[in-house]
């Protein structure tokens, strides 16, 4: 039990072909320690609804890593609980401006990796709502440069035709702004 203990176990991420899973050492008074699967069994489901029972699907899932990764881990199921997470339909967080509605910025980090994200996420926006109360004239070329920068770091998490599932959300957006402005 000693070798999962907070002291000399490292919360982790491993992946093995396209299967990632991830998990923390034994804290407080929970047995062993804790091991996910990202997008577990591929399922999209509703959380008011949804079958809460580990089944033998899903524990084979979780147990193929402990045989690869954690073998010495790979005992009796101590407890289990379902931990559900939200997600884009790439797979990538949306950082960026609405694009109808400049002044509103849209962060949808997702619950599941971008809480362990969340301090890098908000220092994005920060510099995003910071960078457009600043004008052009006060700029520095330090400021400039670390605007670039930023930029391209976002290129990945903005709101684009070329993501999956973005062209719809483009689409009811600009049908919203249209509706706004006709009213």
């Amino acid at each position: 039990r000693n070798a999962f203990s907070l002291e000399n176990f490292p919360c982790f991420i491993v992946s093995e072909g396209n299967d990632s899973w991830y998990g923390f050492p034994e804290h407080g008074d929970h047995p062993g320690f804790k091991i996910g699967k990202y997008n577990h069994l591929g399922e999209t489901v509703h959380p008011g609804s949804m079958n809460r029972t580990m089944t033998a699907a899903d524990e084979e899932a979780l147990r193929t890593a402990l045989r690869q990764f954690f073998p010495a881990a790979n005992g009796p199921l101590l407890s289990y609980s379902t931990c559900l997470f939200t997600n884009t339909p790439d797979g990538h967080f949306i950082i960026d401006r609405h694009p109808c509605h400049s002044q509103v910025l849209i962060l949808s980090a997702c619950s599941g990796h971008g809480f362990k994200m969340s301090s890098g996420i908000g220092l994005h926006a920060a510099d995003m709502v910071l960078a457009a109360a600043s004008t052009s004239s006060s700029s520095s070329p330090t400021h400039a440069s670390a605007a670039l920068e930023r930029d391209k770091e976002l290129a990945l998490h903005r709101i684009s035709t070329k993501r999956e599932g973005h062209a719809d959300f483009l689409r009811q957006a600009q049908q919203m702004a249209q509706l706004r402005w006709a009213a």
